[in-house]
């Protein structure tokens, strides 16, 4: 599953599994061109930006500040960005971002 979050300013993001999942540890959290991710679970201090979670279930998001849209299978695409989510990464286009969370569809 990939979860997209649109952060539009810094913000306090809560991550969870919605079920008890032996595999939390595998669940990531990616930014859109940045070459490391980290361990989703959690609590984070997030700056605006794009962000994506990679897992193999359903998770849950708390936090203010973000807009989440979600793919529930690998072969789905997430929904294209609007234009005002594209300004939230500096040289971000379309076709860069839709890159972006295809690749994350083999992690």
């Amino acid at each position: 599953m990939r979860t997209a979050l649109y952060v539009q300013e810094p913000s306090t993001v809560t991550i969870s599994v919605r079920v008890a999942a032996p595999k939390a540890a595998a669940i990531k959290l990616y930014r859109y061109n940045r070459p490391d991710c980290r361990p989703a679970v959690g609590t984070h201090q997030l700056e605006r930006g794009i962000y994506m979670v990679v897992s193999d279930g359903e998770i849950l998001v708390d936090t203010g500040g973000v807009t989440i849209e979600a793919a529930s299978g690998d072969k789905d695409p997430l929904p294209g960005p609007r234009a005002q989510v594209i300004g939230l990464e500096p040289g971000a286009t379309l076709e860069s971002l839709r890159e972006f969370f295809a690749i994350a569809k083999d992690v």
